[in-house]
């Protein structure tokens, strides 16, 4: 189990995403491992092809400052009705690219486990 660095749900199972992070960049230089669940994931990709510009001060996932920002729409469970929270994060570009490739690989893991079936 692990909570998405995103909408901080927890998951039996996170998609790997690796961001460059400035505060830690001297620890690890050519990006930071955080984990995005399977939701978060598929609404960053939906945010990448339509990309819309937000004017907001830092990225949700990697804190830069004075980025170009976009906008992903997520759904955060919640215990009340309608059981879900319509919650807007912002994204730079290296963080977008980010997430599309673990959105990629993600995909290219499903049509590998759908062939062995």
């Amino acid at each position: 189990m692990g909570d998405c660095d995103l909408c901080g749900v927890s998951r039996p199972t996170l998609c790997p995403v690796k961001p460059d992070v400035p505060r830690f960049r001297k620890a690890f230089p050519s990006g930071m491992w955080m984990g995005l669940c399977e939701e978060c994931t598929n609404a960053s990709h939906d945010a990448t092809r339509i990309r819309i510009e937000v004017d907001a001060k830092k990225c949700d996932l990697c804190s830069k400052k004075n980025e170009q920002l976009y906008v992903v729409e997520i759904r955060v469970p919640d215990f009340s009705e309608p059981y879900y929270k319509e919650k807007e994060v912002n994204l730079c570009e290296t963080c977008l690219e980010a997430t599309e490739d673990a959105y990629n690989k993600r995909q290219a893991e499903k049509a590998a486990h759908e062939d062995h079936h």
